[in-house]
């Protein structure tokens, strides 16, 4: 399975040529070239576009919520979101311990993102409530950017859909996911995202299942 992803990863190079990249190390400059078009740069500093839960370039459009790791207001990786993971545990510490996860993992300031320092407080998190389908979501895309742990990922959305199956974004996440690697699969998590509202921000309809 990860021979795949590697190699249809590498092979969308030439497709992803033009998303941007950013002042990123060459080695993550690599790395960001076999991404899918639209992924962000897995160092998670500005340019290079955006990823299956966020906007065009996180930061770049309409305002924020004004916090230190500041949320954009609506949308993907946004503060309507975070309120959406929020509802899922009543565990008032796995609520704080998520937020802050989340605000590193998502914050509207490309420079602040910190998706090593997510990972701790997302694991306990899911340690203060091993349900918190919102906490795995956050974590898969943290692991992603930490290294192309593309099966961490992918782990992580599944983990989330099978605690909470209407869980929208998770479903988009691995629409995004299975894009370039198994379209079947992704149509079904494609249409069940569109189903419950998800804001198609990163055109997969338009540029992986525009038939479906």
């Amino acid at each position: 399975m990860r021979s795949l992803w590697i190699a249809i990863f590498l092979g969308a190079a030439v497709f992803a040529a033009g998303c941007g990249g950013g002042k990123l190390p060459e080695a993550q400059k690599k790395e960001q070239a076999a991404l899918p078009e639209g992924h962000p740069p897995t160092s998670g500093e500005a340019g290079g576009g955006a990823g299956p839960m966020s906007g065009s370039m996180l930061g770049s459009e309409g305002p924020t919520d004004g916090n230190a790791l500041p949320l954009k207001l609506t949308g993907l990786s946004s503060v309507e979101e975070l309120e959406h993971g929020l509802s899922m545990t009543e565990n008032a510490e796995a609520k704080t311990v998520f937020e802050a996860g989340f605000r590193k993992t998502f914050t509207a300031d490309p420079t602040k993102r910190d998706y090593q320092g997510a990972i701790p407080d997302l694991e306990k998190a899911l340690a203060l409530d091993p349900k918190f389908a919102a906490a795995y979501r956050a974590m898969g895309y943290a692991k992603f950017n930490m290294g192309f742990n593309v099966d961490g990922a992918l782990a992580d959305y599944k983990k989330a859909i099978e605690l909470k199956p209407d869980y929208g974004e998770a479903h988009y996440a691995l629409a995004f996911m299975y894009a370039m690697a198994d379209r079947d699969k992704g149509v079904e998590h494609f249409k069940k995202a569109m189903e419950l509202g998800v804001p198609d921000e990163r055109n997969l309809g338009e540029k992986f299942y525009p038939d479906k």
